[in-house]
């Protein structure tokens, strides 16, 4: 097994592998107990440069703050660091992303990963309809998954929002049970 990289040397990596693109890299405490792993950045999180801004924001950390969690010792990065051309990423740039997003997650070890949305589920190596595995905890050795919906999507469709609440009620729950002490 390969040594674990330091942000900094995947960082620098994902640099030169995309150099003619605008890359948002994560954000957050790197000795995270909780990754949430999104999509890709849209147009507010390139102004921001961050994983996760605007009205999405808005709802995460509404959402974070009912679960009892401090958005402080928290880690937010995207499958794709860049926004794609074509809107949506291409299956050959998110396999491009999937190995340095494992890497990034690896660098953090923490003890839970959310996955916000189906291309982020997809890029951490999970093959399944969101629809079907939202919500539900799936142990991966050295960390849980907790598949759940991107906040976007929340805000488009009402039902969305409410299976998201419940996904972060369950979160809550993991919290208690995995991390407290």
């Amino acid at each position: 097994m390969s040594e674990t990289k330091t942000l900094k040397n995947i960082y620098t990596e994902l640099k030169s592998k995309f150099q003619d693109k605008k890359l948002v890299f994560g954000v957050g405490a790197q000795d995270a107990k909780i990754v949430f792993v999104g999509e890709m950045p849209g147009p507010d999180e390139i102004a921001k440069g961050s994983p996760i801004a605007g009205s999405q924001e808005k709802l995460l950390n509404q959402l974070l703050k009912s679960a009892g969690i401090n958005k402080k010792k928290t880690y937010f990065t995207n499958v794709v660091k860049y926004h794609p051309n074509g809107n949506m990423p291409s299956p050959k740039e998110i396999k491009a992303h999937a190995a340095f997003l494992r890497e990034e997650i690896k660098a953090i070890n923490p003890s839970i990963v959310v996955t916000l949305g189906t291309l982020a589920l997809n890029g951490v190596g999970m093959r399944q309809p969101l629809g079907n595995v939202h919500g539900k905890i799936f142990s991966l050795g050295d960390h849980d998954l907790l598949p759940t919906f991107h906040p976007t999507h929340a805000l488009r469709d009402p039902n969305t929002k409410t299976l998201l609440e419940a996904d972060f009620v369950k979160l809550k729950d993991l919290v208690i049970t995995k991390l407290s002490v």
